[in-house]
């Protein structure tokens, strides 16, 4: 699992706070399952998310920004991780962080921009090039593709979710919105099950979440279950504080007025538990892949088949 030091901390709080409270969009960071990529970006138009993504991967440290030529900062890199960004099936940028002068820069990764060395390969990165709000038009010029592509892109980005939850994995999905904020606020996390233990790995923060209809937009591969364990137990709490019968001698509680079940049998399928502040509420679903994502993956099989029927005939 990917550990980030505390400067690497930084710099993805920093990025992803641009991106989320400058331009709108969904950064979701990335902790595991993708080598040299630290967050992917979702371009959203009027909170509205498009399927358009960009992958990033963050420097942070005033160490990155010691070589400069021509008002522009020189990032080296290994060839293994160029051609990693370069065949990724979405848009690559680089972004530098220096956390003393706070200043963040990027630039897209992309074959005219590359210098090859002796040792690996050279970018240079504009000083002027600031990532902020007035980088939206640059940025949406990343990806060229068709925009039916690029629904497709979305898919790729969660292929590893997906093949994951094919091999028969739990992964899990907690959500806190915020409901008395007007933006819709949520912060979601992403886990998967390992030895009876939930590892963390994605980080996703969003504006305008609207419930579990939103989910259908973020995941258009998935289906969702809640997590009956945690369910159950926040509604007999829930219950009881609402139905119990209260015995103040013995302390306890001695039956209730209505019946739990029938209560149960009337909640939604998927809702939210109510966190003690009345501010926030709570979810704790679990993923299925759907027959979209399940399509997604035969046909990925069948050209990642291709690909390497090719290359084996040569």
């Amino acid at each position: 699992m990917k550990r980030f030091n505390n400067t690497e901390r930084i710099g993805v709080n920093k990025v992803e706070s641009i991106f989320l409270s400058d331009l709108k969009w969904i950064p979701r960071d990335i902790l595991q399952s993708d080598m040299g990529i630290d967050m992917t970006v979702e371009i959203a138009n009027k909170g509205k998310p498009t399927g358009q993504y960009i992958a990033i991967q963050i420097k942070s440290g005033s160490s990155y920004f010691k070589e400069q030529k021509d008002g522009k900062v020189i990032y080296r890199g290994s060839k293994e991780h160029l051609e990693y960004w370069l065949s990724h099936s979405i848009p690559v940028i680089i972004v530098l962080h220096d956390p003393i002068a706070d200043i963040t820069i990027w630039e897209v990764i992309n074959k005219d921009k590359i210098y090859q060395t002796e040792n690996g390969w050279k970018i240079g990165i504009p000083l002027s090039k600031t990532l902020d709000s007035e980088s939206k038009k640059e940025l949406l010029k990343t990806n060229k593709f068709p925009i039916l592509f690029q629904r497709l892109q979305r898919l790729s980005a969660d292929r590893f979710l997906m093949k994951y939850l094919q091999e028969g994995n739990l992964v899990i999905l907690e959500i806190e919105e915020w409901i008395n904020k007007t933006d819709g606020r949520a912060k979601m996390q992403i886990l998967k099950r390992i030895d009876e233990q939930d590892v963390l790995i994605s980080r996703l923060n969003f504006l305008h979440f609207h419930g579990p209809e939103t989910l259908s937009v973020l995941f258009p591969w998935a289906s969702f279950d809640v997590d009956e364990e945690y369910y159950e137990e926040n509604d007999k709490e829930d219950f009881m504080a609402n139905y119990g019968i209260w015995d103040s001698e013995d302390k306890c509680y001695i039956g209730a007025s209505e019946d739990y079940n029938e209560m149960r049998d009337l909640l939604p399928k998927i809702r939210g538990i109510e966190g003690g502040s009345g501010e926030i509420i709570n979810y704790r679903l679990i993923f299925n892949l759907n027959d979209l994502g399940e399509s997604f993956l035969t046909v990925d099989h069948y050209l990642n088949y291709g690909k390497q029927l090719k290359l084996n005939l040569g």
